[in-house]
């Protein structure tokens, strides 16, 4: 996508307000929905260099299989755990050098899944 005149001149005006704001509204001509997004992944995409960077700006939580974030979702276990084993949850994360208590589960039902599927 190619910015026209008219886009390129009314980002120029928006960044010579933003430079030296006079407490003034400009009128002019506003993009809603898909229009808007195709305008600001244009954006991102020129500041940013490629897809893949644009991706992994805005793609959130990486997935844990083999797709980069923003391509779909990892399946997802949402367990309750009493006052006790939180305590024990963020000992061992500060205790094993583990950032997220979703990393140590993690750790801990691989360890419990070799051990009773009885696999290496």
């Amino acid at each position: 996508m190619t910015l026209t005149k008219k886009d390129q001149e009314r980002y120029r005006r928006l960044a010579e307000l933003e430079e030296h704001p006079n407490g003034t509204s400009t009128t002019g001509e506003s993009h809603h929905g898909d229009e808007a997004a195709a305008i600001g992944r244009h954006l991102l995409l020129e500041a940013l260099g490629s897809e893949a960077a644009v991706a992994k700006a805005i793609g959130g939580r990486p997935s844990l299989g083999h797709n980069t974030a923003g391509h779909g979702s990892s399946p997802t276990i949402r367990v309750r755990v009493t006052a006790s084993q939180r305590e024990d949850i963020t000992t061992l994360k500060h205790r094993m050098h583990v950032k997220t208590d979703s990393e140590l589960v993690r750790v801990a039902l691989d360890e419990y899944m070799t051990k009773h599927l009885q696999r290496q």
